[in-house]
């Protein structure tokens, strides 16, 4: 018996470890190291350690993932392996739930994967669980996309508040 329950782990760690897509398991020997990233911006990035990073008082964390602050960063946020990328200057200009939910999103894709779709119900989904994203929040957050018009990375900002309504009503994870 308690050699078919280890068999059984065993079997099962095999297929977790085979399903695992190669970019969960180690960081692309392509992709720049956070120090490597700040050295490229001439030192006007700071690197913030895993869970320290805060938001409107609020700390915030993805994992052992530290956040890069970059305030010359031509977007929000951004997610490179191993790390996040936050624009402050950009974000002082949006609402807290906002704000938590770009964050979540980047951080979504280190732990989900490159799709938009998946980061953005990762994002609302972490925020229902954590207690700081509302129904309200969630029409915030559709506020400030649904004018974005659909690119080769992403839907419409339109497209995407329905697929986060019905992600933000789901108790499952996806």
């Amino acid at each position: 018996m308690i050699i078919r329950r280890g068999a059984r782990r065993l079997a099962w760690g095999l297929i977790v470890l085979l399903a695992t897509p190669p970019w969960a398991l180690a960081q692309d020997p392509k992709s720049p190291s956070p120090e490597e990233y700040i050295s490229h911006t001439n030192g006007e990035a700071t690197i913030i350690p895993a869970g320290e990073f805060k938001l409107d008082g609020i700390k915030l964390y993805c994992g052992t993932r530290p956040t890069v602050i970059d305030n010359n960063l031509d977007d929000y946020g951004a997610a490179y392996p191993g790390f996040l990328i936050m624009n402050m200057r950009l974000l002082s200009r949006v609402t807290t739930p906002v704000k938590l939910w770009i964050y979540s999103h980047e951080c979504g894709h280190q732990f989900r994967g490159p799709d938009e779709e998946t980061a953005d119900c990762f994002a609302v989904q972490r925020g229902r669980r954590q207690g700081w994203l509302s129904p309200g929040g969630v029409e915030e957050i559709c506020q400030f996309i649904s004018p974005a018009k659909g690119d080769a990375m992403h839907f419409s900002g339109s497209h995407r508040c329905d697929y986060m309504r019905q992600c933000f009503n789901e108790f499952g994870i996806r």
